[in-house]
């Protein structure tokens, strides 16, 4: 089981949400963050939340921007802390339907939910390598597992990223590096009023699912047990998990299911 106390974890899309609970729970239990999204002033707000607040870092960095993770990885290179665990935690997700989808908004989906993750599970990997130790995290969602409407792209970028972090287990699990990949089902955060409408405008608008659903804190601190426990996948969520179930064992079923699901 992991002790997180003295080590360095860089989480990514700290600034709200599931990341800014993991930020908490994690600096509660002695870990040195390092925090990064888009929002300097969002950031350290999280920072200034956190348990010792002096012992952690905020790196802003847009995942969506080449440049920008570059300059922050180099910046990252300046400070005398190896990161012992990444948690790849931003994400964005969508409400249109195929046709009605710009490629612009699949690249960019594509890029935040995968790209970026798989770019800085390269920048720390040798690291942790040549330690022997480490573990990565990816928080995922149920729609790497299986798909409803509205939700092509994202669902397509989390089908990848589950892809590349199960290779990537079978790959590192003897060099003493563990890799958790967390699905949740809905948690209530602002993830559907960020989602991007086919045009690359914005929801805005709350879903009445996410409402009803598991705070980020819970969310989080499921996470953190399963990180602690080097489990390889752990499904925070509500109901919603029966499609685990169904795909299992009923997939015909399930696509049954997901044909009905209607989506706000």
């Amino acid at each position: 089981m992991h002790d997180f106390s003295g080590k360095t974890i860089w989480i990514t899309g700290a600034s709200s949400g599931i990341g800014a609970a993991l930020a908490r729970a994690l600096a509660a239990r002695g870990a040195r963050l390092i925090l990064s999204a888009r929002s300097a002033d969002r950031l350290d707000a999280v920072r200034r939340q956190c348990r010792a607040p002096e012992d952690h870092l905020c790196l802003v960095m847009d995942l969506a921007d080449q440049a920008a993770i570059e300059a922050a990885w180099s910046s990252l290179q300046q400070v005398p802390r190896e990161v012992d665990i990444l948690v790849n935690n931003a994400g964005m997700t969508q409400r249109a339907r195929v046709a009605e989808t710009s490629m612009e908004v699949y690249r960019l989906l594509l890029e935040v939910n995968f790209t970026a993750a798989v770019d800085l599970t390269k920048k720390v990997l040798p690291g942790m390598l040549a330690r022997g130790s480490g573990q990565i995290v990816a928080v995922s969602s149920l729609m790497g597992k299986f798909a409803s409407a509205q939700r092509s792209g994202y669902a397509a970028a989390k089908h990848a990223l589950q892809g590349f972090m199960d290779a990537l287990r079978a790959e590192v699990h003897d060099a003493g590096i563990r890799v958790l990949v967390a699905s949740p089902g809905f948690v209530n955060t602002d993830v559907s009023r960020n989602a991007l409408r086919g045009d690359g405008s914005l929801h805005g608008k709350m879903d009445p699912a996410q409402a009803a659903a598991i705070s980020a804190e819970q969310c989080a601190e499921q996470i953190v047990a399963a990180m602690a426990k080097d489990r390889a996948e752990v499904f925070p969520g509500g109901k919603e998990r029966v499609g685990l179930l169904l795909q299992r064992f009923s997939p015909a079923l399930l696509r049954l299911v997901m044909r009905r699901v209607r989506v706000e």
